[in-house]
């Protein structure tokens, strides 16, 4: 039988044993920015909402999906944006991977594929592209969005600066204006001639993609 004394002690170590493993717990369940990030840009978004009620939108779908998931290096997601009626023409196929910014931001690095047309409808099965690697991509530099917390959970941010060059004909530079939640995405990007005025995307706004799946 234990003394008074060593059952206190006992007592007191077991209390700061559960304390212990209570706090890993809370530390271990508690998402870092670049994974919440994550689970919120990755599933299917329509902007049919936004179209029906505005004709300068377009009702477009886009799919976001895991990459790579064993990759060490953070997460890759392929993102396939077409418009709703013409499914299997897509305007544009990305790859980003995020990874942590300064000041607890996460930056999203945006890269090209070698065969866009090949990945068509890679978002519902993304294994396909597992023969591709980081090496086989073309970065878009100077295009990387940076994105912050805010105090309602979500995410803002975009580009920095007229570092995104563009390859579309008088355009400049390009910027993204891009905010991300757990139930939408809305991303406004605008081209730029070389005197800094707009000549390329939306003038009423970004494009609203509400989460459907």
């Amino acid at each position: 039988m234990l003394s008074g004394d060593s059952s206190k002690s006992m007592r007191a170590y077991l209390l700061i044993a559960g304390c212990l493993l209570l706090g890993t717990h809370l530390l271990a369940a508690e998402p870092t920015a670049v994974e919440r990030l994550t689970s919120f840009m990755t599933g299917t978004f329509t902007s049919a909402d936004q179209a029906r009620g505005d004709q300068n939108f377009r009702d477009v779908t886009l799919h976001v999906a895991r990459l790579w998931p064993d990759r060490p290096d953070g997460p890759w997601l392929y993102a396939e944006q077409a418009l709703t009626d013409a499914p299997d023409h897509p305007y544009r196929q990305r790859i980003f991977h995020l990874s942590p910014g300064a000041d607890g931001s996460v930056v999203c690095r945006i890269f090209d594929l070698p065969d866009p047309l090949a990945a068509t409808g890679a978002w519902k099965d993304p294994s396909r592209l597992a023969q591709l690697n980081p090496a086989t991509l073309t970065s878009r530099e100077g295009c990387n969005l940076v994105l912050r917390p805010q105090p309602d959970g979500s995410f803002k941010g975009g580009t920095e600066g007229k570092a995104c060059h563009s390859t579309l004909p008088g355009v400049a530079y390009a910027t993204n204006v891009t905010t991300v939640s757990a139930k939408e995405t809305i991303t406004w990007e605008r081209g730029y001639n070389a005197s800094d005025t707009q000549i390329w995307g939306s003038l009423h706004g970004g494009y609203i993609f509400k989460r459907i799946e």
